[in-house]
């Protein structure tokens, strides 16, 4: 019996469901990631020999040494394209059975691929992402409740094309998590909290002015701003800023900044892909995979549990 880490009260006993509801599923799949390594290799030979083929002959007719170049990366993104759509149905098929699996012992809805952000427009409001750009894409929407509070999480990507001619390309303007937690109470105000960018900020943002951070470690390391100086200053506690900061670190992400609006918290922090499930490369029924989506999923606990303790 495969035994996990169930470092929260909530993930008692999902070690047994793993054995019972997720295993079964992942041993299946592991018979499809064989079948479809075999097709990747056979491919990947495929690959190789038309490849070299074409080396030989522009090196029989004394191409320049960029012409060699691109065909090793023309071989190159082949290559590794072949083995994305071969494998493409198996790590589908094995993120919905972990994370999807995960979140129905946890009670929570999960929805691996999303068409809009349900509150973009407000994270946008806050300044807390930006309006600039020109292609979004959204995934990985899990929503419910934790220790009391309701919550929605999703991963959003945001990019503008910029640059002229050949130099035209999409850059990414933001990368990460999206989460919102509903508290049990409405505020005064609108307070908001972004990294200090020195003196590019100003003194005020739209209608809030900026508050003061009793802590001069925080001071340094954010700008915040309120409509209600008082409830700003009850909100953004040294504590409170600081489970913020280990929020960030928890999820290997930066820039982390946040928001207080109609009685939610709204949190923007830049992370690599998560919730994935890993290299297709390895066999499925490897525990480490599961492991690390559980301890990710963990993250939702730490974070909501460290802001309703006020």
């Amino acid at each position: 019996m495969h035994q996990f880490n169930e470092h929260h009260p909530e993930f008692e006993g999902f070690s047994a469901f793993y054995n019972s509801d997720i295993l079964p599923d992942l041993e299946r799949d592991e018979l499809r990631r064989l079948d479809a390594m075999a097709r990747i290799k056979k491919n990947l030979i495929g690959i190789a020999v038309v490849t070299l083929a074409a080396l030989a002959i522009f090196i029989y007719e004394s191409m320049p040494t960029v012409t060699y170049i691109f065909i090793l990366a023309i071989g190159g993104m082949g290559a590794a394209g072949s083995a994305k759509y071969v494998m493409r149905n198996v790590r589908s098929d094995t993120k919905e059975n972990i994370v999807g699996n995960l979140c129905r012992f946890l009670g929570f809805a999960f929805q691996a691929e999303m068409e809009v952000s349900p509150r973009l427009d407000q994270f946008e409001e806050l300044g807390l992402v930006t309006k600039n750009y020109g292609r979004s894409q959204f995934e990985d929407q899990i929503s419910g409740q934790a220790h009391g509070a309701k919550f929605l999480l999703h991963e959003a990507h945001l990019e503008k094309r910029e640059g002229t001619g050949k130099n035209r390309r999409w850059v990414t303007k933001f990368r990460g998590q999206l989460l919102v937690i509903e508290f049990h109470q409405k505020f005064l105000g609108r307070t908001i909290v972004l990294r200090d960018k020195g003196w590019l900020q100003g003194k005020k943002k739209d209608d809030m002015k900026r508050v003061g951070l009793v802590d001069p470690v925080f001071e340094k390391i954010f700008e915040a701003y309120g409509t209600d100086q008082v409830e700003a200053r009850y909100l953004l506690t040294p504590t409170f800023m600081q489970r913020l900061v280990d929020l960030e670190n928890s999820v290997d992400g930066k820039n982390i900044r946040f928001g207080f609006d109609g009685g939610m918290l709204f949190i923007a922090v830049e992370t690599a892909n998560r919730y994935e499930p890993g290299s297709m490369f390895k066999p499925l029924t490897e525990t480490t995979r599961t492991q690390k989506i559980l301890d990710e999923i963990g993250a939702i606990y730490d974070v909501i549990d460290g802001v309703m303790k006020r």
